[in-house]
């Protein structure tokens, strides 16, 4: 041996066989030792051993694993560990050493030698541990933790020896000089060496200087002496001769032979019987060692066998042999696996590990505590010299992994969960312990277990409650109650239906007096022993007799349990100690109903001693157990006669079969109502008897489907479990995301979180004003300030809870409770299927197969489909067959409810089942998966785990390699121009953020084919050829081309071609030129939509062009994918651009709530970052305040809105004026501006070049957009003359862009403020200009698609200025571009517009018509707005056209199945709308109790409502509620009149006011408010007032017909009328699409008459007439 290398010098590292990985898990003694020989062996050698002890392993472990934190992942700890260990490692081989074991946090190492050249090997030892002490000593981790080293050195006789079987070997070594190291090791501190006794003897004593321990024969090394005879070279010449048979490595390139070895087959089968299974997978799959290292939950099972002092080398021998066979026979089948063997101190230790990768199991607590049981059982009567046995058993994450160099390494588990178990082993000889986690997780009956003193353990700090496992197989009695308590100040939340369903079925039965079956099932963590508990309170508090109990897994074996449960509880002795006091309590209860000569019978079933009778004991057993049975139906059947009896029966999949033949005879005798939840993960371990096959597939049976909880449920349980009234939003979307809806999620997600303190609580200050404040836009509850769950809080104060700074919620690990569940389903799949939903991970909780393909490593598409199909199989994944619909459910608070519809495991199985109907159904998987090109995980905790398996370095790569594949596709649809959905958004940030990679230069335009250019470009040249000659001949080759267009025409006309016809071709002559109203540009521009719907139809047709609008699915599947990978791979410029594009498109597809989630998240980004790097852009940073103020905006909080658009503008460099002095002067630039534009000639192109100024010159037109309408809203003449100035600054900068889209866009805008302020000049100036210029526009790409925009504008413009024909004609015209250009979320408001229309004027048919087509649309793509649109129109035909669409109990659930739901929520408009029909549908009805409800939530969404055409519909609605409710005071509370009179005038005012923006809705407004002053007793004021809504009629027949009924009823009428509304309601006619009028019959007289209090006026306070007149 020549002298080792400088420290830290790496030889060269060579490629390693198989044969050499394997290896590497192998010391050298065994790989070149004897392996022919017999199992058990023994192997007699001397040699030098030392005992490295590294202290901070624990500490560093747990630093990771408790971080809860994906940047401190297991890649991190592998790599921070074998850094450190794999250095020491290569210093003990570089000295010749061969390393035996790694025990965890310690490392054991051999130096094999004759005993006559000991002494010179333990100075080579010696040596080697003062190199190690010099360099490795003390080392400073990255995370600020120090790891230190101590060592224990001994030498002499030591024993070999292997056992094991054919399959499985391990091998410990035994002796004194093994003792004694571990004691010299114990005696040492960090940095020090001792020497154990024996060793200090056969040391060279004069080279060694040492110093003595007190009471200890062993000694600590200061140095070696330097001695000048002492030739180093010689004496390393010397050792390595005495190494020689060690196998010693001479090559400085090679460290270790064992890694070098050539293939040998027979020696590599040897040697792999002493790796697990685990590691030689990921061996022979030729995988990095690597992807082996987790933190990961796992359940250590430490099992320590001590001997007698007597026990000699073959008595250990044989014992350790029988130990091994039985620990591996015991606790493999459970996939438990012996990790280690140790052998110190007369005593042997097994480490087993159960759940490590591959090996998960869903209940390995409770399996591991069996296998503890019956290994303790075996080992302490069975073995040889046992004396005691102990076992420890935990449960938690720890680090699994491979530690050490990487030619000597082995796979073991370092944790403090690993430590508490070998401390609890040797802390409590003779026990079978367990600690707190095991107890909780095993779900066994809690008798099993004895709780034990507190006891100091060595390194342990808050070990927890340890529990004695008491082996028990006793039952007892009655011992089986629900887990899960109700409180009160504890609601339960978001499972209303499920108990109204149980009280509406407990009705049934009460009548019925038959027996029923009412099953819960749901999945794991549902909330289902909850909803248990709250059932049997139910049945209580309404006074029936419940009896509840909660199963376990173990009860299911225990014959009759469940009855013998149910009826101890039912006789009230489940409380009793002892056998008398339950006797005494049965004697007195069954006196009278059980003959005392069989009272005996029931010793057994209730562990009791009444004497057997003469006629008991002549029975046989089946006799006996007949006559018990009947006993037990005869103490019920009384007992039914008197109440109603509910058994509650949580788990019921536990059942035992004998209590499944007694309930079955028990229903059928007796009417009892049972209620059961099921499991459906824990069928797959459960095989039902026939009997419960029978009665739980039964279908008169009421089955319930439970499903994951809304969003907003989710977060009213975050703050009652936290005791606070809110969470901060970075929690709230946290929460949602990773609970799934999963009650139990969101529980273990909270405690983690507060376990590691993340959280932070303060005080809330109640005077603090929460209004028009960002964080509540979406807040639904506030809840009263209860006591938390997881904190003490005594006091009254109300806390809010906030996120602890610095801290990344999207980087937080699954808590190890969850991330359990998952993998136990992950490692029961094959390699193939681990692979593919690992990969799916990286993707998200929705992937696009295509994508997956692209980073599958060398995958074909066909394994992929077949693989795919197995997944989908197992209901590890779903297809979405149409588009994503399913992929933002829980963004939507949609509530999933099913009833009635059997699960298939429960029903009886089909005898004929044959193998063919198997490959049918893989074939039929296959076939869904090959036609889907999005899937998405079944379960997303699942998606969860199987992401955070991959190491960190993986994870970059993957996440890389999606966002290449992704980015070149992120923009808007072909359909919608593409383009960024913030408009040049890319150029704006150019310079910053391409450098991902090459993405396609997309033109802008979207060019159809060439076909289809060239009869866009002869359409349009006609057109313009016609335009200059003047307006006859423009309307002459417009007839000629209408004409032309005719004879092309389809033949077969729809009902859409009727109405179309109806509305286009009759309107030109008759309708405008009645009316006056429609100028010669209005009807040119009905010509020129003609030709624009007759090219869309019929051009077309004839060219394959474009297909739907697809950014919704554009931006879920890859958008949204797109940021979170970004986030991922730490590119926070890239991430925060992908964030607002995600923001910007929600907006785009009115989802403000998705939109207001992914705002926050990059706000949440933009604070994490260092403001001073300046990374993100002032553009940027305007975009996020525009986002913010739209999303306001639309949710009516106005002045955040202002607040946040200004601040949106600063950030561009466009200041606004504060003052109306300002505005004046600012004013008069812009106009000149304006004026100037007007002069030039300005291009319809974008100019090249131009990209990033044009991305803030649309910026700014946005953010003045929103400015100029929340300024509108405010009636003042200052807000108005301020609208202006935006409107007009708007213009400027679309004029400025030269983007003629832009430009008409703005007019459009420009025109709506003039109108809204009351500038009619400038509004049908600017009109006109739209008119004209839109004209001009090509029928391609996003010109195109303004035109639809400005059609559909004007729709709703004229809608609201009440001219209902013209905005009838542009409503048909603007939805038929919409259909024909695939525009669908477009369509819904020219749908809306339209029936607002038709309805106003009474044209029911065509409203029946339009309403068809809405409702086919919104339902077609599952658009909660769009229903609520259609909805709405409903309840409109049910109160004031008098007959039904679809009836009211329909709108309802509609209404309250979608209440909380986040989109439709942010519609404040609508919904007003919706509530007041409710609420005037009830009122109208004297339903007062059911009144209350709608009317208050309408009341509260008043303030939040803007002065849209919907809100102010609305508000018209909720005035007619507020008059109902005043005439009832005024007949039944006088006291009452002078509070809603007052608030019922004001509203009217503010009617008044909003109806400037939408003068359709006067004559609504002055008829309520003459309705109001008649009750009132202000005659002359209401007849003022109604004849003012007269004027303002015009075409609005509905009002009108409606006027008049008022008028005859209230001053012309002699007579009382007739209320045919009344009358007719709730059972209206029924009008379908394809009826007339005469079809239907009459119904237009079923309108509802304002009535006249029954109260003489006179009665009334005084009220004082301070109306304004308008």
């Amino acid at each position: 041996m020549s002298p080792p290398p400088a420290t830290g010098a790496v030889p060269h590292k060579t490629e390693i066989s198989t044969i050499g990985k394997v290896a590497a898990h192998i010391p050298d003694l065994i790989v070149f030792g004897d392996l022919s020989q017999d199992i058990p062996s023994i192997e007699n050698f001397d040699g030098v051993l030392i005992f490295i002890d590294i202290s901070g392993f624990t500490a560093l472990t747990e630093t990771f694993s408790l971080s809860s934190s994906l940047d401190y992942g297991a890649d991190q700890l592998t790599q921070t560990l074998n850094q450190y260990v794999g250095n020491i490692v290569e210093e003990v081989l570089i000295f010749g050493g061969d390393i035996l074991k790694f025990a965890g946090d310690a490392l054991l190492a051999l130096w094999r030698v004759e005993r006559m050249n000991i002494g010179d090997i333990i100075t080579l030892a010696l040596k080697c541990s003062l190199s190690i002490q010099e360099e490795y000593g003390v080392h400073e981790t990255d995370v600020g933790l120090t790891m230190r080293v101590k060592i224990g050195l001994s030498a002499g006789h030591i024993s070999k020896v292997i056992v094991g079987d054919n399959k499985h070997r391990h091998f410990v070594v035994i002796g004194r000089a093994v003792d004694e190291v571990r004691l010299a090791q114990n005696l040492a501190k960090a940095g020090e060496i001792i020497l154990s006794p024996n060793c200090w003897e056969l040391c060279q004593r004069k080279l060694i200087m040492v110093e003595k321990i007190p009471d200890e024969r062993a000694v600590k090394l200061s140095y070696i002496k330097g001695a000048p005879e002492f030739d180093e070279e010689a004496f390393y010449i010397r050792c390595t001769k005495h190494l020689e048979g060690n196998h010693i490595s001479e090559s400085p390139d090679i460290l270790r032979k064992a890694s070098v070895l050539t293939p040998n087959k027979a020696l590599e089968k040897d040697l792999r019987k002493f790796v697990t299974r685990n590691v030689l997978k990921k061996i022979d799959d030729d995988q990095p060692l690597e992807y082996l290292s987790e933190l990961r939950p796992v359940t250590i099972v430490f099992i320590n066998l001590q001997f007698h002092e007597n026990a000699n080398i073959y008595h250990l021998t044989k014992a350790i042999q029988d130990a091994n066979n039985f620990i591996t026979g015991t606790v493999h089948p459970f996939r438990g696996k012996i990790n280690k063997v140790f052998m110190f101190d007369k005593g042997c230790t097994f480490l087993c590990v159960f759940g490590l990768p591959g090996d998960k199991q869903a209940n390995e607590s409770s399996q591991a505590l069996d296998c503890a049981y019956k290994i303790h059982r075996f080992c302490a009567v069975s073995l040889m010299k046992i004396k005691v046995v102990s076992i420890g058993v935990t449960s938690g994450p720890v680090f699994c992994g491979v530690v050490g160099h990487h030619v000597r390494h082995e796979y073991t588990v370092i944790g403090r969960k690993v430590n508490l178990a070998a401390r609890m082993m040797m802390c409590q000889p003779g026990l079978v312990t367990c600690d707190e986690v095991i107890y909780l997780e095993s779900k066994l009956p809690y008798y099993f277990f004895q709780e034990l003193p507190v006891t100091e353990m060595k390194g342990i700090r808050n070990p927890g409650t340890i529990y004695k496992y008491l082996v028990t197989e006793r039952t007892m009695i009655g011992k089986a109650y629900l887990t899960k308590q109700r409180y009160e100040e504890y609601p339960l939340l978001g499972r209303k239906r499920e108990t109204d369903l149980f009280e509406t079925t407990l009705e049934n039965f009460r009548v019925s007096k038959k027996s029923h079956i009412m099953l819960y099932e749901g999945l794991f963590g549902y909330g289902k022993s909850q909803l248990m508990a709250e059932l049997a309170y139910i049945g209580q508090d309404v006074g029936h007799k419940v009896v509840a109990i909660e199963l376990g897994k173990i009860n299911g074996s225990q014959s009759f349990f469940t009855i013998r449960t149910l009826m101890a509880i039912f006789l009230g002795i489940d409380t009793c100690k002892t056998y008398d006091a339950r006797q005494r309590i049965l004697v007195s209860r069954l006196r009278g109903v059980v003959e005392d000569t069989y009272f005996c019978l029931l010793n057994k079933l209730f562990h009791i001693k009444f004497p057997a009778s003469e006629e008991v004991s002549e029975m046989d057993k089946e006799q006996r157990n007949a006559k018990t049975e009947g006993i037990l139906v005869k103490i019920l059947e009384k007992a039914a006669e008197k109440e109603i009896l509910i058994f509650v029966i949580d788990e019921g999949q536990f059942i035992d079969p004998a209590s499944w033949d007694f309930l079955d005879n028990l229903l059928k005798a007796i009417p009892i109502f049972v209620v059961l939840s099921l499991s459906p993960s824990e069928y797959k371990g459960i095989i039902l008897c026939s009997t419960a096959t029978r009665i739980l597939g039964n279908m008169a049976n009421t089955y319930v489907k439970l499903r994951e909880l809304t969003p907003s449920v989710i977060v009213q349980k975050a703050c009652q479990d936290l005791g606070v009234v809110s969470i901060a939003r970075e929690l709230e979307t946290f929460l949602i995301q990773r609970s799934h809806g999963n009650p139990f999620y969101c529980e273990e997600l909270l405690r983690s979180l507060h376990a590691n303190n993340i959280l932070q609580f303060y005080a809330l200050d109640e005077e603090e004003d929460s209004e028009d404040e960002w964080d509540s836009l979406f807040t639904t509850t506030a809840l009263k300030p209860q006591g938390s769950k997881l904190l003490d809080n005594e006091d009254k104060t109300s806390y809010i809870c906030t996120i602890r700074q610095n801290v990344k919620l999207h980087n937080i690990m699954l808590p190890p409770t969850l991330k359990g569940v998952a993998l136990s389903k992950i490692d029961n799949m094959n390699p193939s299927e681990q692979m593919v939903v690992k990969c799916a991970a990286v993707i998200g909780v929705a992937f696009s197969t295509h994508l997956l393909l692209h980073i599958l490593p060398q995958w074909t598409k066909l394994k992929m489909n077949q693989t795919l199909a197995a997944l989908v199989e197992t209901h590890i994944f779903e297809c979405f067959t149409e588009g994503k619909s399913r992929l933002t459910v829980q963004t939507m608070d949609v509530y999933n409810y099913e009833l009635g519809n059997f699960p298939k495991n429960l029903a009886a199985e089909k005898q004929d089942s044959v193998l063919g109907a198997v490959i049918a159904n893989t074939l039929k998987q296959e076939v869904a998966v090959i036609d889907s090109k999005f899937m998405g995980f079944c379960t997303p905790l699942l998606r969860e785990a199987a992401y955070e398996l991959w190491l960190k370095s993986q994870k970059s790569k993957l996440h890389l390699m999606c966002a290449k594949y992704l980015e070149s596709d992120a923009h808007r649809c072909k359909c919608c121009g593409k383009g960024d959905f913030v408009a040049f958004h890319h150029y704006a940030v150019d310079s910053m953020l391409w450098k991902i990679g090459e993405v396609k230069d997309e033109p802008d335009r979207d060019a159809l084919s060439e076909a289809a250019s060239d009869i866009v470009s002869r359409t349009l040249l006609c057109l313009d050829a016609s335009r200059p000659e003047g307006s006859e001949k423009k309307d002459a080759v417009s007839r000629r081309q209408h004409a032309l267009d005719a004879e092309h025409r389809p033949s077969q006309a729809s009902s859409f071609d009727f109405m179309y016809k109806r509305y286009t071709s009759v309107s030109y002559v008759d309708t405008d030129s009645s009316t006056g109203r429609a100028v010669e540009e209005e009807r040119t521009f009905l010509y020129r939509l003609d030709e624009i719907v007759w090219f869309l139809e019929y051009g077309v047709k004839k060219i394959k062009t474009r297909g739907s609008c697809s950014c919704e699915e554009t931006v879920e599947s890859i958008v949204v994918p797109l940021s979170q990978h970004c986030i991922a791979l730490g590119d926070n410029v890239r991430a925060f651009y992908y964030l607002l594009e995600c923001a910007a498109a929600y907006v785009h597809l009115s989802n403000n709530y998705m939109a207001f989630t992914y705002l926050n998240t990059a706000e949440s980004l933009l604070k994490s970052l260092d403001p001073k790097q300046k990374i993100i852009s002032q553009f940027e940073k305007s975009v996020l305040c525009s986002l913010k103020g739209e999303v306001s905006y639309n949710m009516g909080q106005l002045n955040l809105a202002k607040k946040l658009v200004k601040k949106a503008l600063q950030f561009l460099n466009r200041s606004f004026p504060l003052t109306i002095v300002g505005a004046f002067f600012m004013s008069m630039v812009e106009t000149s501006k304006h004026r100037s534009h007007q002069k030039k000639q300005t291009s319809w192109e974008t100019p090249l070049g131009r990209e990033k100024r044009l991305a803030i010159l649309y910026q700014q037109c946005h953010c003045l957009s929103l400015l100029w309408q929340i300024l509108s809203l405010d009636p003042s003449t200052n807000s108005k003359k301020l609208a202006h100035l935006a409107a007009l600054m708007m213009v400027n900068c679309a004029e400025e862009s030269h983007d003629e889209c832009q430009i008409i866009s703005s007019y459009m805008e420009f025109s709506l403020c003039c109108q809204l302020i009351g500038r009619e000049q400038e509004w049908m100036k600017y009109e006109s200009m739209v008119i004209d210029r839109s004209s001009h526009l090509g029928i391609v790409g996003g010109e195109l698609v303004t035109i639809a925009k400005v059609v559909v504008s004007l729709t709703y413009m004229k809608l609201c200025l009440g001219n209902l024909p013209l905005a009838i004609q542009l409503g048909y015209r603007g939805h038929q571009m919409c259909v024909t250009m695939k525009k669908f979320k477009l369509d819904y408001g020219a749908l809306s517009d339209l029936f607002s229309a038709l309805f106003l004027s009474m044209k029911h048919k065509e409203a029946v018509h339009v309403l068809s087509w809405l409702e086919d649309l919104s339902f077609r793509d599952n658009n909660v707005i769009g229903k609520a649109y259609f909805v709405s129109a409903c309840l409109d035909l049910l109160l004031h056209a008098g007959f039904s669409y679809q009836p009211f109990q329909y709108c309802l659930d509609f209404i309250r199945a979608n209440e909380t739901n986040c989109v439709l929520m942010s519609q404040s408009g609508i919904m007003l709308g919706l509530y007041s029909s409710v609420a005037i549908w009830f009122g109208r009805l004297h339903f007062w109790e059911d009144f209350k409800g709608p009317f208050e939530q309408a009341r509260r969404l008043v303030r939040r409502t803007s002065s849209s055409l919907s809100a102010n519909y609305g508000l018209c609605k909720f005035v007619e509620c507020e008059a109902l409710l005043l005439q009832r005071y005024i007949e039944g509370r006088p006291d009452k009149v002078r509070e809603i009179r007052g608030k019922t005038l004001k509203h009217l005012e503010q009617i008044l006011t909003r109806c400037s923006t939408s003068p359709v809705y006067y004559p609504r407004a002055y008829h309520l408010k003459a309705y109001v002053h008649l009750m009132l007793g202000n005659d002359e004021l209401s007849q003022m007032f109604l004849e003012m809504a007269f004027q303002s009629c015009d075409d609005n027949a509905l009002e009108r017909s409606w006027l008049q009924l008022s008028k005859l009823w209230w001053f012309t009428g002699e007579a009382p009328m007739e209320d045919w509304w009344l009358k007719s309601a709730p059972d209206f006619p029924v009008w379908k699409v394809g009826m007339s009028d005469v079809d239907l019959g009459s119904f237009e007289q079923n309108k509802y008459l304002l009535k006249m209090p029954a109260i003489y006026i006179d009665l009334l306070p005084e009220t004082k007439s301070d109306d304004k007149m308008t």
